[in-house]
């Protein structure tokens, strides 16, 4: 034995060798005590499931809306021009102030149009007095038939001027067309006008009109004589009824233009306000929740994943409308359970381990309390 330890210090090679064999061997054992060891690989099945809140929510009847954004209007607007020449003598009503039907707003010089008119008018009873002793004379035989009928073309001549006249003295004022604001005058005292000048500006603004556009999927939707209602920028809301809808859309844009009648007998609503129009349409049941919730499939379909049997279904769903407090969703009939938190782990078809939000409220203060102590 101490020969057989002698040769092997004298060739350390073998040294060597024996002790990399008796690794190989070492390690070798260790991996296969840790194969039987090795416990089987956990199924999906087996696995440890995702853990959902969901909250059971109740659909309740809602009126589904189409929102519009329009402008509002007055009903009328009329430039009212000069009809005869003439110089702008008064000015009875100034600008923004509420006129009534046939009140004057400017009256023109009009003394050279009274003279001419009473030059007519005497000469009207000329052409009467002639037009008789024309025709007591024919009777006697002393005048043609054709002098007659020159007698009657010169008092119709004569009728016609005076006719003319009265009109352009009635021209010389300017009378309020309808009920209205002077909401522009183009003149002032002493301007000299002809023909077709501008003088002033009116509008009506009872009713006041709200005019939108309408998109194609909803033109069908509308009809005359449906209730809407306008939200003004300052918060207040204007309530009326759709007096006009188009029947040839915009061909630029390819919507339709549609007018709002909001009844404004006192003015005090205003034209060129932005307003937010809604108009009701059928009834439907949806649910109130919050655009966090929402989700997208796989498909790029929009919904909410709730929970059937301990299993993620996902619904996609149809925004109803929306407003400050959340969304209104159809298409989840009269209750779901929509997963409210923990929806981003999971998806349609998984097996989810459920907790229903008020008792996880319950937990999260219990803990907190336990915290503070």
């Amino acid at each position: 034995m101490p020969s057989a330890l002698t040769k092997l210090r004298q060739q350390p090679a073998w040294i060597a060798l024996i002790i990399f064999v008796a690794l190989c061997l070492w390690v070798g054992s260790g991996m296969l005590n840790a194969e039987d060891k090795k416990p089987a690989a956990k199924t999906h099945a087996d696995a440890a499931l995702v853990r959902v809140t969901v909250e059971r929510m109740k659909a309740t009847e809602v009126t589904r809306e189409i929102t519009l954004y329009g402008r509002t209007e007055p009903d009328r607007v009329a430039t009212l021009r000069s009809e005869v020449k003439g110089l702008v003598e008064v000015i009875h009503i100034q600008e923004g102030e509420r006129v009534s039907k046939g009140q004057k707003l400017v009256s023109l010089e009009s003394s050279d149009a009274a003279s001419r008119l009473a030059a007519v008018k005497a000469t009207l009873q000329q052409r009467e007095v002639e037009l008789k002793g024309a025709q007591s004379l024919k009777e006697k035989g002393y005048q043609s038939q054709a002098a007659v009928a020159q007698a009657t073309a010169n008092l119709e001549m004569a009728k016609a001027d005076v006719r003319a006249y009265e009109l352009a003295l009635s021209r010389a004022e300017i009378t309020a067309p309808f009920d209205g604001i002077l909401n522009q005058r183009f003149v002032e005292v002493g301007d000299l006008l002809k023909d077709g000048d501008k003088i002033a500006e009116l509008v009506d603004l009872d009713p006041l009109v709200i005019n939108a556009q309408v998109t194609e999927a909803n033109i069908n939707s509308l009809t005359k004589g449906q209730p809407a209602s306008g939200r003004m920028v300052s918060g207040e809301v204007l309530q009326g009824q759709v007096r006009y809808v188009s029947s040839v859309s915009d061909g630029d844009t390819n919507t339709f233009k549609i007018e709002v009648a909001v009844p404004n007998p006192d003015f005090t609503q205003v034209a060129g306000m932005s307003t937010e129009l809604a108009l009701p349409l059928q009834k439907t049941w949806a649910v109130r929740i919050t655009p966090a919730v929402m989700a997208l499939d796989n498909d790029g379909n929009l919904g909410v994943k709730t929970v059937v049997d301990e299993h993620v279904k996902f619904v996609p769903i149809d925004i109803v409308k929306s407003d400050s407090e959340g969304v209104w969703l159809s298409g989840l009939g009269e209750a779901a359970d929509v997963i409210t938190l923990g929806h981003g782990f999971v998806v349609d078809g998984d097996k989810v381990e459920v907790v229903y939000a008020d008792k996880a409220s319950k937990e999260s203060q219990t803990l907190s309390s336990k915290a503070t102590q």
